[in-house]
């Protein structure tokens, strides 16, 4: 029989103990034996000190970095683990007692270098979603397809050989946010493969309000676009963005939902259309925001 491998779990938090806590306690009941896996947790803010309640286990340990983002975290998380293969979640999610087990029995196949596991949406009331919990069961975390379409994963639940970061590099740390897909593409040109987990499991509170969703697309958008009014070449890029993402969000985006989305009643696509139009305007004001000199949200 083989030897069990090592696994180095790395969950990045800012600002957010109390459902860290939750995680750390699923994670203290996992069917994976406790002296093969480590849990490192990098807390993105080092003045923010983690409460006195808070007891550790010995494969459990807490580090600090003070580069903003939680990029310049995982990295660091990255370079101190031990493990063969690493793990990444978040502080909000909450995994399921087998998911180290279940993904650990993915890599027995030698020719798997990442596995993206299953996200599966927790809400307030399943029964009476909000206008954002609709959205974000359209359009979030949907792994399955993520791996489909992008060869992908989000940094919620995807694991991967430590030996890849040697030759893909590590996450770029500049970036608050969309670094997932973009260390994931870096891995597909070095012909490392992606497979879905459905047995992979971890559990996500979806965002409910509106606030929430709107901290959330100013994140994205600030990690994604770095929109400057210098030069006029970049001019014309800027001039034409906005029609673009016009098309892309509400056009586009409306025209799949009502046509081709078979899993939402019309009154809750009509919701989701709205959520869609605001979901411009979140990032048209960022737009502007980055191109007269603001800072991107964290």
């Amino acid at each position: 029989m083989a030897q069990l491998p090592l696994v180095t779990i790395i969950i990045p938090t800012y600002h957010d103990w109390e459902r860290l806590y939750i995680c750390l306690e699923a994670l203290k009941n996992q069917t994976y034996p406790a002296g093969l896996f480590e849990v490192i947790v990098i807390n993105n803010d080092p003045n923010d000190l983690m409460p006195a309640q808070y007891k550790l286990q010995e494969n459990f340990r807490l580090l600090s970095e003070g580069k903003p983002g939680s990029y310049a975290a995982r990295n660091k998380g990255i370079l101190e683990a031990t493990g063969e293969i690493l793990g990444f979640t978040d502080s909000d999610c909450v995994p399921h007692a087998d998911w180290i087990e279940n993904a650990v029995k993915k890599f027995s196949n030698d020719n798997v270098d990442r596995v993206a596991g299953n996200i599966e949406l927790i809400y307030k009331d399943h029964t009476k979603r909000t206008w954002v919990e609709l959205y974000e069961s359209i359009y979030e975390f949907d792994q399955k397809r993520i791996v489909s379409v992008h060869k992908a994963s989000v940094t919620a639940n995807l694991f991967v050989r430590k030996e890849l970061f040697q030759k893909v590099g590590l996450f770029d740390l500049t970036k608050m946010s969309g670094e997932d897909f973009g260390w994931n593409r870096r891995a597909n040109l070095h012909n490392f493969n992606i497979i879905y987990g459905e047995d992979v499991k971890i559990s996500h509170p979806s965002r409910s309000t509106f606030s929430e969703f709107v901290s959330k697309k100013r994140r994205e958008f600030g990690g994604k676009k770095t929109a400057r009014s210098k030069g006029f070449k970049q001019l014309v890029k800027n001039v034409f963005y906005l029609p673009f993402l016009f098309y892309t969000i509400v056009l586009r985006k409306n025209y799949n939902l009502f046509f081709r989305e078979r899993r939402l009643s019309l009154i809750d696509k009509a919701k989701v259309t709205v959520v869609n139009i605001y979901s411009y305007f979140v990032f048209a004001s960022e737009f502007f925001k980055l191109i007269f000199g603001g800072q991107r949200a964290r």
